[in-house]
C-alpha cells in the first residue's frame, strides 16, 4: 500500500507539472495543472481496471476430508 501512495504522489506532481506547462503554452487558466494532477493520481492509485496493481493471489483452499459413513447392513 505504501508503493501505491508514493506512486499517487509522484503522478500527482507529474500531472500538475505537465498541466502547468500545457496551460502556459496554450494560455488557459493555471488551475488546469492541479486538476490534471488529481486526475492522474486518482487513475493511477485507484486503478479501476486492475492493470497496474494486481490483487494478491488467494491462498489455495484444501477440501475438507470426507468422513466415511458406515453402510447400513
Amino acid at each position: 500500500m505504501v508503493k501505491r501512495a508514493v506512486a499517487a504522489f509522484l503522478w500527482f506532481y507529474t500531472g500538475w507539472y505537465a498541466g502547468a506547462m500545457v496551460a502556459a503554452f496554450i494560455g488557459i487558466s493555471p488551475v488546469f495543472g492541479p486538476l490534471l494532477g488529481v486526475a492522474a493520481a486518482g487513475l493511477f492509485a485507484g486503478d479501476p481496471m486492475h492493470v497496474i496493481w494486481t490483487r494478491p493471489a488467494r491462498a489455495a483452499r484444501t477440501p475438507l476430508p470426507v468422513e466415511a459413513t458406515p453402510e447400513a447392513v
